[in-house]
């Protein structure tokens, strides 16, 4: 998107302009998430009026409208599965790399743009081993900072970047091989009895990951008749940030243990999703053009 926005635009505008579009796109549906995760604790009696007077409870409220999502206080921990949003804890990973995106831009024009990729992808899988072995023994508060950072999990943003960057070289592979890849995953889990994880202990987790990620875009080049269905509307985002508030409902209530409710999660997190798409995310998507 940046590297668009500055062949259409260039220079400073065009960084400018990709902010504005990636605030616009994240913000007003997440903040619409924070304003039903505040009624939902209201309504389960998980807090009252009285507890936005606790200065715990205003630093989640703050880190929920911000960039710090992953902070929740015990007071809020009886909700659920014990966070009440506990999806939006990668939010903060993307918005860095969002923000690193351009940086890298800005200051380092001379290289191209696959040497760039390749290059903070080494550096990120390297720096995620050393993570992933320093925090084997006893996690620190430091380790625990570095994991909701954009640095261990940066060479996954990449490897997409880099498919997205070569997409008429690879697009034969990927276009309509959704069935040979889940073969591929499937097989390739099985035989070293591995499966993707946060950690790259080896190798064979970041090969994992990173085949669930061309096994994730197949699918989607693969399974157009969804485009179709969905006519445009966008729900993916809707439901990355609403689904864990359903499912903490349905924790609450103490509907858990069947295949029906399940169903009836997804089914009540693509009406949300929809809904949100429709009021929410596609008018301020709008907006940018009007920015």
């Amino acid at each position: 998107m940046l590297q668009r926005n500055i062949k259409k635009i260039g220079g400073d505008s065009a960084i400018l302009q990709y902010i504005k579009n990636r605030c616009f796109r994240i913000f007003p549906a997440l903040w619409f998430a924070f304003i039903l995760a505040v009624v939902l604790l209201l309504y389960f009696g998980i807090i009252h009026f009285s507890s936005f007077f606790n200065f715990d409870l205003w630093k989640w409220i703050l880190g929920q409208i911000t960039i710090f999502q992953y902070y929740t206080p015990d007071v809020l921990r009886s909700f659920g599965v014990g966070t009440p949003n506990g999806s939006l804890w990668t939010i903060p990973v993307e918005l860095e790399f969002y923000i690193l995106l351009p940086l890298f831009f800005l200051f380092l024009k001379s290289i191209s743009i696959n040497t760039k990729f390749l290059v903070l992808f080494l550096f990120s899988v390297m720096f995620n081993f050393l993570w992933t072995n320093d925090s084997k023994s006893e996690e620190s508060i430091l380790d625990k900072l570095i994991g909701v950072s954009v640095f261990p999990y940066l060479y996954a943003f990449l490897f997409g970047g880099m498919m997205y960057l070569n997409w008429d070289k690879i697009k034969f592979f990927v276009e309509g091989k959704v069935g040979y890849w889940c073969l591929t995953y499937c097989v390739y889990c099985y035989f070293f009895n591995i499966s993707p994880g946060y950690h790259l202990e080896d190798g064979t987790t970041l090969f994992a990951n990173l085949l669930l990620g061309v096994l994730t875009i197949s699918a989607a080049f693969s399974v157009t008749s969804l485009a179709k269905i969905l006519h445009g509307n966008d729900i993916s985002y809707g439901i990355y940030i609403y689904h864990m508030l359903v499912v903490n409902v349905f924790v609450q209530m103490g509907f858990v243990g069947s295949i029906f409710y399940l169903l009836l999660v997804l089914v009540v997190t693509v009406i949300i999703s929809t809904i949100s798409w429709e009021f929410i995310e596609k008018k301020a998507l709008l907006l940018k053009y009007k920015s």
